[in-house]
């Protein structure tokens, strides 16, 4: 009777940039089995090394939501860069920012949701996370104030024009992600709606603060706290 042979050794580590193959992986995963059923064993097993080749790469798990977040946003910034480079005016250039912040919404939904909800709870601990973030966003909110500051907004409210720009887009991917739009008894092109939103928020700015304050003066006592 023979010895049982031994089980065959676990694959060397062979990829020349695991990293990176890694998150790949992962981004692609996402869209499948979501942010919960991930992890580093599956995606060790999905890219052919061992159990152990990960970890030299990421703190556990969250380490690696948290790289393909900011890999997400990596992505976003540089698609966003290719909009500030072109020839395009002020005006189209902030819309172009927005409605690419759906766009990418819509095509990259698993990620997307990573990026921007609640499971990563402690983003604030991974600077490469909150580097892409910032850059992404900075590039959006630069846009939005060269609008505003060419149709006389004060740079005291640069801040609350880029909120608001900011609940527009965000606001949107959302309600596409969630299936909400359009409402049933609400019928709505989707396309349609997005394009008029973005519209509509930039033609307000467009109208400049003296518009605002008009409105202001006509809204309850209670509210004008808003005053540009």
């Amino acid at each position: 009777m023979t010895a049982k042979s031994p089980a065959p050794a676990a694959a060397p580590y062979h990829h020349g940039n695991l990293r990176n193959a890694l998150i790949a992986e992962g981004r692609r995963a996402l869209e499948e089995i979501g942010a919960r059923e991930l992890s580093l064993r599956y995606l060790a097993r999905a890219v052919g090394v061992s159990e152990a080749a990960p970890s030299r790469h990421f703190a556990g798990k969250e380490g690696l939501l948290a790289a393909i977040a900011a890999d997400g946003f990596r992505e976003l910034a540089a698609l966003r860069m290719e909009i500030l480079a072109s020839d395009d005016t002020p005006m189209s250039t902030a819309y172009r920012m927005m409605r690419t912040y759906v766009e990418f919404a819509k095509r990259h939904k698993g990620l997307f949701d990573l990026m921007i909800g609640p499971r990563l709870v402690a983003r604030d601990s991974y600077p490469e996370l909150t580097e892409q973030n910032m850059k992404s966003f900075s590039l959006f909110a630069s846009s939005v104030e060269r609008v505003a500051i060419d149709n006389g907004w004060p740079k005291r409210s640069l801040t609350l024009v880029t909120h608001a720009a900011w609940s527009t887009e965000h606001g949107l991917a959302t309600l596409i992600l969630s299936d909400r739009v359009p409402r049933s008894d609400l019928p709505v092109q989707v396309e349609q709606m997005i394009e008029f939103s973005i519209t509509l928020f930039l033609s307000a700015v467009m109208s400049g603060p003296e518009h605002l304050q008009r409105i202001i003066e006509q809204l309850p006592a209670s509210r004008k706290h808003i005053a540009a």
